[in-house]
Order: C-alpha cells, then sequence, then structure tokens
C-alpha cells in the first residue's frame, strides 16, 4: 500500500510548516489530487490520521479535491476530460479505465495526449497558534 508511504511525506512536510509557524494545532489539510495518481483518498486519510495521532494535526480534518486529467490535442484543443462521459462509462470496473476510454479530443475526436492528473499538491494547511488561543 503506497497510500501510507504518501501519508508520511505528506504529514512531515505538514508538521513541518505548522512548526515553522509556531502552530500550536493543525486544523485542516486540503490536498489535490489527479484522478490518474493510482492513490485512493480514503487509504490516504485513515493513513494520515493514523500518523497524527498524540501529535498537533490529530484532529485535523483531512480534505482531498480530486482533479481531472487534462488533455491537450494537436488540433489545439486544452482542457479537462468531460466528467459526464466518465459517468456514461460507468460499465467499466475501474475508474481509471473509464477515464482511459474517454481520453479522446472533444473537438478532433484524436487521441489527445494527458498533460495533468497526476498531481498530489498540498494546497492548504490551516493552522492555529498561540497568538490566535
Amino acid at each position: 500500500m503506497h497510500e501510507f508511504s504518501i501519508a508520511c511525506e505528506i504529514f512531515e512536510q505538514v508538521m513541518a510548516t505548522a512548526k515553522e509557524h509556531g502552530a500550536t494545532e493543525v486544523k485542516h489539510v486540503t490536498l489535490q489530487m489527479g484522478r490518474l495518481s493510482h492513490t485512493n483518498p480514503e487509504q490516504l486519510s485513515f493513513c494520515f490520521k493514523v500518523l497524527s495521532e498524540e501529535s498537533i494535526a490529530e484532529n485535523a480534518d483531512f480534505i482531498v479535491e480530486m482533479i481531472p486529467p487534462s488533455l491537450e490535442c494537436e488540433c489545439g484543443y486544452t482542457g479537462t476530460v468531460d466528467e459526464e462521459k466518465i459517468r456514461e462509462n460507468c460499465e467499466f470496473k475501474s475508474e481509471l479505465l473509464a477515464y482511459a476510454a474517454v481520453m479522446e479530443c472533444p473537438i478532433c475526436g484524436k487521441p489527445a495526449q494527458i498533460t495533468g492528473g497526476r498531481e498530489l499538491i498540498i494546497k492548504s494547511i490551516e493552522i492555529e497558534t498561540e497568538d490566535q488561543n
């Protein structure tokens, strides 16, 4: 389960940032996760909660914002995958297979190049400091 190692990295970064800013508590951690990152958001959240036990991040809300894949085509199109088409392709057992099935340009119909959707980015960390108490 690679989610644990990813959660370790996130936890270390959150704690380093919190320490750097004199935090007494970490309230919220918001992560942006690409749908093609091959990471399970529920498992990642669980791992983060386990790692944060008995720390200033123990009660932090761990929020994951999913980012759809972005595409680029030789015809000049740039944009994201149509989420409606993903829902239409629900016969696929895997969400990743459903995304792969619609990786075509919505303008010309040719296969498009994936340019995003694999991200794992800490978007924000909300902390409380002694000054705020």
